[in-house]
């Protein structure tokens, strides 16, 4: 029922847009999208940020062009002090992210262009907003969604389902009020658990409809830098939130799952970080929790991953097969490198996800020794781009092969 009337809304705020502004609000108009009357606020002394490290991109995507597109919205103002801030620390993402080879493209306010969001979006990998959170009905429980940017534009839950076409299983980044829960600024008094838990779905929820694999949302300034950093370290989804949830020392983690995603886990972070001692909701996870990056944006899946063979000189051929799968189609092309390659040969040289590679070794007459070659694959996606594996092939021919059988003891 939330995401119906949810999608009403959107609708119904499109139809501002078309006089090329928002409309002024009526008792009868749709609701007009607002902002609280301040951004979300860490403690005064946030945990020490940690300069930015180049660690090695995994292997497994080293071959995988990723793509991040960072937003800062305005908040009072392209250069107000708050919004200069802002562009510091999603600077510290872009950092980490560059440092593992992705490629960023940024979009910080004044120049917080929607139409030029959506083309640079179109594939990406990472999407990072801080900004204010937008809420489009009444407190205390808002219908909430959306970004926040420069001139008064809105985009609404339902423009981001419509416009937005990320990669599959995309990582999402979101800085601002709702979007881990809480507002501070403009909730009357702490919120309960099941509020927070409506807020993040809502918030949540148009990117998981365009298939995203996670979403996080945390207050601190290096939030986003250090779940990069832990995602490219190799840790899972749920780990890296675990991680830099333990690092900032959040007393609790709430474990649900997203209401219109089951399959989504929801973990729910809160501190006690109000002048009156309230609880604030201020550090959200939400998606597949035991994914790696690697799971995630790793177009194509070769079984085996290697192959090998100890053959005597007067050992028959050996077929090997090899399966190509992905979560998403491609096509691909298949080239073999080896200073004799008459011990080796592979068939079809092209094909799509789903076939298979047939590989023969041929040890028959070749003099004693290792041979080795490789299998390279290309794959081209019209989402994820091009993706490279290669697989290693060695033969090595011996006198003899020794084997030792052992018995089999019934009991």
């Amino acid at each position: 029922m939330l995401k119906i009337m949810f999608r009403i809304i959107g609708a119904l705020v499109l139809l501002t847009f078309l006089g090329g502004g928002l409309v002024a609000p009526t008792l009868a108009g749709p609701p007009t999208p607002r902002v609280p009357p301040a951004p979300p606020r860490a403690p005064v002394q946030p945990p020490v940020q940690a300069e930015p490290v180049a660690t090695p991109p995994l292997q497994t995507l080293s071959a995988t062009p990723l793509k991040a597109v960072l937003i800062v919205g305005s908040i009072y103002g392209a250069n107000s002090s708050w919004t200069t801030q802002e562009k510091a620390n999603m600077d510290l993402a872009a950092q980490e992210l560059q440092a593992n080879g992705v490629t960023v493209y940024k979009f910080y306010a004044p120049n917080d262009n929607w139409d030029q969001i959506k083309a640079a979006a179109q594939g990406a990998h990472f999407l990072f907003y801080r900004g204010h959170g937008v809420y489009w009905s009444d407190m205390p429980s808002p219908i909430v969604g959306g970004f926040a940017f420069s001139n008064d534009v809105f985009v609404s839950s339902d423009m981001i389902r419509s416009d937005l076409h990320l990669a599959p299983n995309a990582i999402v980044m979101l800085w601002g009020c709702f979007t881990a829960g809480s507002a501070d600024s403009i909730d009357p008094s702490p919120i309960n658990s099941a509020e927070a838990q409506r807020r993040v779905a809502q918030y949540s929820d148009p990117f998981f409809d365009i298939g995203a694999g996670g979403y996080y949302s945390n207050w601190l300034s290096n939030g986003f830098q250090m779940i990069v950093r832990y995602l490219f370290q190799g840790k899972t989804l749920g780990e890296a939130y675990q991680a830099y949830n333990a690092s900032t020392n959040h007393s609790t983690v709430e474990l649900h799952s997203h209401p219109d995603h089951p399959e989504m886990a929801m973990w729910l972070g809160k501190n006690d970080w109000s002048d009156s001692g309230g609880i604030v909701y201020n550090n959200a996870f939400v998606g597949l929790p035991d994914r790696t990056l690697a799971d995630l944006f790793s177009v194509m899946t070769l079984t085996p991953s290697t192959l090998g063979y100890l053959a005597e000189p007067s050992y028959p051929a050996r077929v090997f097969t090899i399966h190509l799968d992905g979560s998403t189609a491609f096509s691909w092309t298949a080239t073999v490198t080896a200073a004799d390659s008459s011990w080796i040969s592979v068939q079809p040289l092209s094909g799509s996800s789903g076939q298979e590679i047939t590989v023969v070794i041929t040890p028959t007459g070749k003099a004693l020794g290792t041979y080795q070659a490789s299998i390279r694959i290309v794959a081209d996606n019209a989402v994820s781009g091009q993706e490279i594996q290669t697989i290693p092939v060695t033969m090595s021919i011996v006198d003899q092969v020794r084997a030792m059988h052992l018995p089999i003891v019934l009991r």
